[in-house]
């Protein structure tokens, strides 16, 4: 092992997280993940990063420290994707050093908004820029991938058909300008409950989206007729009759409501920002947590310092 070089760098990165435009089940695979189709989008609700690189040396385990802020908003522990991001990237690199992940998180936990995922593509991302590894960013969706089916879309973002388990990408236009009203009462969804109460039984369903047809409706989101839904509703709604109330509630003022991932967050689609304007008062009275956000056309940003 070598001796670690005193370095210094570090930098800064906003992970922002995503909705899910369409989400169908198709099958259970039989390496225990399930066969999906889904819409992601990206949106303009980001946690913060700070990635210090303060010594490096080419081998060995990296050394990792933690900080999330609010103190237990999530683990800072070797259980925390971000953790497992910076030993997956040594690892394969073959590089070691000290690394200190300062984490701020505004993306509410166990939502289905896919916060966890977009950091661990940022920590990604930060180390490779600290070690100047060159990597591409095919190479780091691979990477990604490894710790999670959402992780490779939060390095290009923007709007992507995503199938297999999650990772095979496909670039969709970008959205018109539109703003979403995420609601999130105060409980989480775990999202593998949610997968395994979806009973499968022995049909396999047939992917209904055709690229075509979604280009097209796009080019219009959400004004026409919408085709996407959410199977995992079928399981996490009946489950938890409020989370239901305020769905049907949010399908009376948008054109387009529903659940993202596995929940318990839910959007409602807007192009009108003055619309939520108008309502956004009532879902904050409910005490839940309410944040209105724009569409965004990329993922992880990152910047120097």
């Amino acid at each position: 092992m070598t001796t670690p070089s005193t370095v210094r760098r570090q930098v800064r990165l906003r992970a922002p997280a995503k909705v899910n435009l369409h989400l169908e089940v198709l099958r259970r695979r039989h390496d225990g993940y399930h066969e999906i189709e889904t819409i992601l989008q990206a949106v303009d609700l980001h946690d913060e990063l700070k990635v210090t690189l303060s010594a490096a040396r080419m081998a060995g385990t990296p050394t990792v420290d933690l900080l999330v802020r609010p103190d237990g908003a999530v683990p800072d522990d070797e259980t925390n994707l971000c953790w497992a991001a910076a030993e997956l990237f040594c690892r394969r690199l073959g590089v070691g050093g000290e690394l200190r992940i300062e984490l701020d998180k505004a993306i509410p936990t166990g939502a289905g908004l896919g916060g966890g995922s977009s950091d661990a593509m940022a920590v990604l991302m930060a180390c490779n820029h600290l070690y100047d590894a060159g990597l591409d960013l095919d190479e780091l969706e691979d990477m990604g991938a490894e710790l999670g089916s959402d992780v490779p879309f939060f390095a290009r973002g923007g709007t992507q058909l995503a199938r297999g388990r999650g990772t095979d990408l496909t670039p969709l236009p970008q959205l018109p300008r539109v703003w979403f009203l995420i609601v999130k009462p105060a409980f989480e969804v775990a999202t593998a409950g949610a997968y395994e109460a979806l009973k499968m039984g022995l049909t396999v369903r047939s992917p209904a989206a055709n690229l075509r047809v979604i280009k097209s409706l796009l080019a219009t989101f959400p004004t026409r007729p919408w085709f996407g839904y959410n199977r995992l509703e079928d399981v996490v709604v009946p489950q938890h009759p409020d989370l239901g109330r305020l769905l049907l509630r949010l399908r009376e003022v948008s054109p387009l409501a529903m659940m993202t991932g596995s929940g318990a967050a839910i959007f409602g689609v807007f192009r009108d920002r003055d619309r939520i304007r108008d309502i956004v008062e009532e879902f904050e009275e409910a005490r839940v947590f309410t944040h209105s956000v724009e569409s965004l056309s990329r993922g992880v940003q990152l910047q120097e310092g």
